[in-house]
């Protein structure tokens, strides 16, 4: 009887305390009704799908591999998310347009997974999709986070694994559209950059490039800058069984204040072939000049820039064994977010770093740890604001 008045208890917090479901549960890669399925994996790479009926089904379908931004300050560092698998995530955020129809993804990652990097920076990648659309945008940018101006080369990587198989494709770059693409017999991908020039075009054989697994890109620095550093434009190659990369080089950011942001718009698709892959690079250049300043930019359509700080109750609660804690600055700055146990002992640390003015979520998997009440701690703008969390097994 009273494991059955326990389990009614919690049944009744449960009803009381989750809230509606919020922007940042939202993940279309889950929902079957979208046309087309771009995803940004936990190293900030961008990955499109596509099944015989144009819809997700599973990875197999996979078309674009990886397309992220690489960033250089010079022959000795260049920053590459796929370097290291602890790349350190600051942030994600889902968020569902108001008419339900558009989806974004924010990711902003630092680089403090490498041992004594020269500098501090945030990278961010924001995607946005349509429901009905069969393209994506995505913004590519880096933020300076150190005292000194710096300056960056910076570059697009584009690789393809037409339905899950490297190898065969053909690499071309059009310079009258500006449009790189892969392709072969059983498909196509696309990019092109929407609001500036590209300065230099590289396409490259896996053999010819600076890496020892098909996998990953752990091709070494000063290879990497010479690649960014290029003004050249390759305009077609023919790729081997282990397929290829393709950078579009975008030149230098110019110096970047501490604070300061560069950005690049760039529409990514796929589909059966070359002509479907530029029918749906033109509706998304489209879509991009008809959208407003307040549709680009960092702050989404609908949401207002925060007034003061706060930390939202996590949802769902009480949980099992994740949950996402929500919160929200009105400066970018410093931001720490731990977890504690009822004894003062912190548990993890999801947030530690530099993050741009916002909403934002965080979530925290309490799979190796006991069910109980836990603490979490946001520290922001010299302030320091708690709550509690109930984990139950």
């Amino acid at each position: 009887m009273k494991k059955l008045l326990l389990c009614a208890f919690f049944a009744l917090c449960i009803a009381f305390l989750m809230p509606e479901k919020s922007d940042a549960q939202f993940f279309p890669h889950n929902d079957t009704t979208y046309t087309f399925v771009s995803t940004t994996n936990a190293f900030g790479r961008i990955q499109t799908y596509d099944g015989e009926d144009g819809r997700y089904q599973d990875v197999e379908d996979k078309m674009i591999d990886r397309f992220y931004q690489v960033i250089g300050l010079n022959e000795n560092y260049v920053w590459n998310p796929n370097d290291d698998p602890d790349v350190n995530l600051l942030d994600t955020l889902y968020y569902e347009g108001p008419d339900s129809l558009q989806y974004f993804r924010e990711l902003i990652m630092d680089n403090s997974w490498r041992s004594n990097p020269p500098i501090d920076i945030n990278v961010h990648t924001l995607v946005r999709m349509f429901k009905d659309d069969h393209y994506g945008l995505a913004r590519l940018g880096v933020i300076n986070v150190e005292d000194d101006p710096i300056e960056f080369q910076f570059s697009a990587l584009l690789r393809a694994k037409i339905f899950e198989e490297f190898g065969g494709e053909t690499l071309e770059y059009d310079a009258s559209t500006g449009r790189i693409y892969f392709f072969n017999a059983d498909g196509a991908i696309g990019i092109q950059a929407l609001d500036r020039e590209e300065t230099g075009v590289a396409l490259l054989d896996f053999l010819d490039y600076d890496s020892t697994d098909p996998l990953r890109d752990n091709a070494r620095d000063f290879f990497r800058w010479d690649l960014v550093n290029r003004t050249t434009f390759d305009t077609q190659t023919t790729v081997g069984p282990d397929g290829g990369w393709a950078y579009m080089n975008f030149g230098s950011t110019g110096e970047l204040a501490n604070g300061e942001s560069y950005y690049v718009w760039i529409a990514f698709t796929h589909g059966a072939d070359l002509d479907v892959v530029d029918m749906r690079l033109d509706a998304a250049a489209e879509r991009f000049d008809n959208l407003d300043d307040t549709d680009t930019s960092i702050e989404f359509p609908g949401q207002e820039r925060p007034v003061r700080i706060a930390l939202e109750q996590n949802y769902p609660n009480p949980f099992n064994p994740s949950t996402t804690i929500g919160y929200s600055i009105p400066e970018t700055g410093h931001v720490t977010l731990n977890v504690y146990n009822a004894l003062g002992q912190r548990m993890a640390q999801l947030v530690n770093g530099t993050v741009t003015a916002g909403s934002h979520a965080a979530i925290f998997d309490a799979s190796n740890l006991s069910s109980g009440m836990y603490i979490y701690r946001l520290t922001a703008g010299g302030e320091t604001i708690s709550r509690t969390m109930m984990l139950v097994k």
